[in-house]
C-alpha cells in the first residue's frame, strides 16, 4: 500500500508531461508544419529542456506517431455515435460537424495533410499511421454493412469501394476547409449530406434485365 501513493504519482506526472509535449508539437506542427518544426521549438513551447523531452520522444516522427495514436479514441467516439445515429446519413451529418467545426475537437484534425504528407515519403510515420487508419476502415465498413441491411444503402454498392470513397471525402473536407476557408464548409454541411444520401439510396423502380 505504501509504494502505491509514489508509483501512480509517477505515472500521472509522466502521462501529464506526455500531454504537455504533444500539445505544444501540435501547436508548432500546425504552426511551421513537420518539416519546418524542430525539436528546439517544441521545447520552447513546452517549456522544457531538450533532456527531458528527449526522454520522452527521441524524434519528431515519434511525437506525430503519438498525436496520431492519440486520435485513436476521438475517432472511436465519433464511429460510436454514428452507429448510434438514427441513420447512416443523419450520423455522417453529426460527423461533418466535427470535421468542419472550428474548433479543435479532434486533436490532429489540423495536421492530418501535414501528416499524410509526410506518412507518403516516410516509412516509420507510415507504420505509426497505418493501423489506426486500418481499424477506422474496418469499423466504417461494419457501419455501412448495418446501413445496407436497415435498406438505406444501394446493395449494388460495393461496400469497400463506398468505404474508400468515404474516406477520401473526409481528408478532402478536411484540406479544402483549411486551405479555402471562404468556401465556408462548416455551412453547407446539410447539403452535403443530402447529396450522399441520394448517392447511396436504394435505386426505386429500376428495372431488372
Amino acid at each position: 500500500m505504501g509504494m502505491e501513493g509514489p508509483q501512480t504519482g509517477q505515472q500521472e506526472h509522466r502521462a501529464e508531461q506526455r500531454r504537455r509535449i504533444i500539445a505544444a508539437a501540435a501547436v508548432c506542427f500546425s504552426r511551421d508544419g513537420f518539416h519546418g518544426t524542430s525539436m528546439q521549438q517544441i521545447c520552447a513551447e513546452a517549456g522544457m529542456s531538450p533532456g527531458a523531452l528527449y526522454r520522452y520522444f527521441p524524434s519528431k516522427e515519434s511525437l506525430i506517431g503519438a498525436i496520431v495514436e492519440g486520435e485513436r479514441a476521438d475517432r472511436a467516439r465519433i464511429l460510436d455515435a454514428l452507429d448510434g445515429a438514427p441513420t447512416f446519413v443523419d450520423g455522417l451529418r453529426d460527423c461533418l460537424d466535427v470535421m468542419l467545426s472550428p474548433e479543435p475537437l479532434l486533436p490532429c484534425k489540423a495536421l492530418g495533410p501535414e501528416v499524410m504528407a509526410e506518412a507518403i515519403r516516410n516509412e516509420t510515420l507510415r507504420d505509426a499511421l497505418e493501423p489506426v487508419e486500418e481499424e477506422t476502415r474496418a469499423r466504417l465498413v461494419a457501419t455501412l454493412e448495418a446501413a445496407r441491411a436497415r435498406g438505406e444503402i444501394d446493395p449494388a454498392i460495393d461496400l469497400e469501394t463506398l468505404n474508400m470513397l468515404f474516406n477520401m471525402i473526409g481528408d478532402g473536407l478536411i484540406l479544402h476547409n483549411l486551405l479555402h476557408p471562404e468556401w465556408q464548409l462548416a455551412g453547407r454541411a446539410d447539403a452535403l449530406a443530402d447529396l450522399i444520401r441520394r448517392m447511396i439510396a436504394p435505386q426505386v423502380g429500376e428495372v431488372e434485365t
